[in-house]
């Protein structure tokens, strides 16, 4: 806990509840009456200049006349109020402030105005904020439960070792009631609302080595501060401290609710979710996982290898299909045993045949049996993790498949548990054995799922962009869509091989052979054959001469303002094995990103892609290969050509390193054509977007 603020935030000497109600109903009566119920020993400062006295203790007219120090406050007042009350504590010398109001960036342009302004009075009277939209904080092994969120109304709250870092307030208090419902506990909570200063990241960072903390838990609806959340998670890796995210934005509709909710810049989920990969972070699907998985990333560190194969042992068969089901959604497989391992199971006494899923059936259902299985399963090696699932005799007989599975929590590899029926004994004694167990098939397999694809951060090297890169970009001083031959003049010192072009006037002598393709320069018409201005297969000089001037023409009549700076002339390449496409953007909230994806006039359609973020290496660009399913005919489908997927990654490298060169803010290739194995890849077509464009 070494940032100035934290002891402030978490633990300060004095707390001023800034507009302190008595009425119950108010969100403002609950911090004064929470801290209380809750043990909390410190100076608390209800401030309100109408009321003597609320809930007994006794208030103040304003924080200037409270007699003792003040670390933090709780603002509970309305918005327009928020500015003042800042000032008034920068002067009494609080340090942190938490703001309830609403009302700010999540209201538009007029609110964002009014945050930057709030937030700049803060940064005056040196008061660091969290919020606003904050419902608040809580530290439960010290009692400060600082928050107007209603779920802390329970009785008691459980202590426990995880931390929820969240940007939703109410979410706070949803974890806090399913975690208790079940039986876990946590240490610290915060909604930070719109992290007008103080946001999940650097909360996050400050608390990488806290004692009290084993694993973060995040609910997330932005990324406001990528470099700050790479440098939390790292450093939360370095205490061997597990983050997983649940974070919105898997559909348009969410990532727009998260806008207006949060005022974030919108940016693509995809990258987002490269992102927290690339940091090492858990995402998860499901709500119930977030607290669900912990006990499994806390055992296990992340797989050494790209891993998705399991095995499945069930006491009854339609539970486990429900698993099977849901991994199968999530590009996970259910996995039957090798011949090795049937030949073990042989020699243990136990029937087994091959199947994707080993039923124990009720006869089975003896901890000597179950025992037994689980022993083979998490030695043999084609299995990544395995998942068992428990039937009707979790319920009242826990001792007969769930206490040999407890008794295996360190064992070998990852082994996680679905319980059929409403068994919270089971469940119990399953968590206290470390073992992660869950309660819905969808939070199981998405939990299996989560940590399979949960990966060590990579080690990156700063690679300098080339030269003839940056004197390709200085020559389009002005552009922002840059034409063809601009493009590939940009790309092709990276190492992206393209194929063979000329002027119209070079082309007309057959400069790169015959047949061409010949294709409309502008910068005005980045999607050229949707403008007219793209011609195939020209045979001859009399056919290119032709192909140029129905060029021009459909582009004037399809975009009469484009201006044409000439015709580009390219040998036609043979259509290859498979065509790529290959992205390139600087995401609002990531920075650089570098996609892969099925290409071709249809890449929108496939939406079939493996995006990271840029620079990656080539392990990473093999890795994004494999990843896209539609690649899977480089393999050599059904007897045809194995495709160079060598050299497909290799262009991969290339592209992703504009990373280098904040000038390009997005970059294209479609397609680019994989030939056979050995004989490399080609770009056939190239889109550049400068620094600067409307997006």
């Amino acid at each position: 806990m070494t940032a100035p603020w934290l002891d402030a935030l978490f633990r300060p000497r004095g707390v001023a509840l800034v507009g302190a109600s008595e009425a119950r109903a108010k969100p403002a009566s609950r911090p004064l009456r929470f801290l209380r119920r809750h043990g909390w020993a410190g100076a608390v400062y209800p401030i309100n200049p109408n009321r003597p006295t609320i809930d007994g203790e006794r208030t103040w007219p304003d924080i200037a006349s409270v007699p003792g120090p003040v670390d933090h406050a709780y603002i509970l007042l309305g918005t327009e109020a928020v500015p003042d009350a800042i000032r008034a504590c920068g002067a009494k010398g609080v340090r942190v402030a938490t703001i309830l109001a609403g009302g700010f960036a999540e209201e538009g342009a007029e609110g964002r105005a009014a945050q930057e302004a709030m937030a700049a009075v803060a940064r005056a009277a040196g008061v660091r904020l969290v919020g606003p939209n904050s419902l608040g904080l809580a530290d439960t092994h010290s009692g400060f439960l600082l928050t107007a969120n209603a779920a802390f109304e329970a009785p008691a709250i459980l202590r426990g070792r995880l931390a929820i870092l969240s940007q939703s307030g109410t979410v706070i208090g949803t974890l806090l009631s399913r975690g208790q419902a079940r039986g876990i506990g946590f240490a610290k909570m915060i909604s930070v609302g719109n992290e007008a200063d103080l946001g999940v990241a650097e909360i996050g960072l400050a608390l990488a080595d806290d004692p009290d903390i084993d694993a973060f838990l995040l609910f997330l609806e932005t990324i406001r501060d990528a470099a700050a959340m790479a440098a939390f998670a790292a450093a939360a890796a370095r205490q061997g401290k597990p983050v997983v995210a649940y974070k919105l934005g898997r559909s348009l509709a969410a990532q727009e609710v998260a806008v207006s909710h949060t005022g974030a810049l919108l940016g693509s989920d995809a990258a987002a979710d490269a992102f927290l990969r690339d940091c090492g972070i858990v995402r998860v699907d499901h709500l119930e996982t977030l607290f669900e998985v912990p006990p499994l990333v806390l055992r296990h560190r992340p797989p050494a290898r790209p891993a998705r194969a399991v095995a499945v042992v069930t006491t009854t068969g339609g539970g486990a299909a429900m698993v099977v089901d849901r991994l199968g959604i999530a590009g996970v497989e259910a996995i039957s045993p090798s011949p090795q391992t049937l030949a073990r199971f042989a020699a243990a006494g136990i029937a087994a045949r091959p199947s994707r899923i080993f039923d124990l059936t009720l006869a089975g259902t003896r901890p000597d049996v179950v025992g037994a299985v689980i022993d083979v399963l998490l030695q043999a090696p084609e299995f990544d993790a395995v998942v068992a699932v428990v039937g009707s005799s979790a319920q009242f007989y826990p001792e007969q498949a769930v206490a040999p599975l407890a008794a295996r929590a360190g064992a070998g590899r990852p082994l996680v548990v679905f319980i059929v029926p409403e068994a919270p004994a089971a469940l119990d004694l399953l968590r206290a054995a470390g073992i992660a167990a869950f309660r819905t098939p969808e939070a199981a397999a998405d939990g299996i799922a989560s940590w399979l694809a949960w990966r060590r951060p990579p080690t990156r090297r700063d690679v300098p962009a080339p030269e003839g890169t940056l004197a390709a970009i200085a020559a389009c001083a002005g552009a922002t869509v840059v034409n063809e031959r601009e493009a590939q003049a940009i790309l092709a010192p990276l190492g992206v091989p393209f194929a063979r072009s000329c002027s119209f006037a070079e082309g007309q002598a057959g400069v790169v052979g015959w047949p061409v393709a010949a294709k409309v320069l502008s910068r005005d018409v980045p999607h050229k054959t949707d403008a007219g201005g793209v011609v195939l297969h020209i045979a001859d000089a009399t056919a290119l001469a032709a192909a140029g001037a129905r060029i021009r023409a459909a582009v004037r009549a399809a975009m009469p303002g484009a201006r044409i700076e000439g015709v580009l002339v390219q040998a036609m390449e043979p259509r290859g094995v498979a065509e790529v496409l290959l992205g390139y953007r600087l995401d609002p909230q990531i920075g650089p990103v570098v996609t892969v994806g099925m290409g071709g006039v249809l890449a929108e359609i496939y939406r079939d892609v493996a995006v990271r973020v840029a620079p990656v290496d080539d392990a990473t660009a093999a890795d994004m290969v494999g990843e896209v399913r539609g690649l899977a005919i480089l393999a050599g489908y059904r007897g045809g050509p194995r495709g160079d997927a060598a050299a497909l990654a290799r262009t991969v490298v290339a592209l992703s390193r504009l990373a280098a060169v904040p000038a390009v803010e997005e970059a294209e290739i479609n397609p680019l054509i994989v030939r056979a194995a050995g004989d490399g890849v080609v770009a056939v077509d190239a889109l550049v977007r400068l620094a600067g464009s409307a997006r």
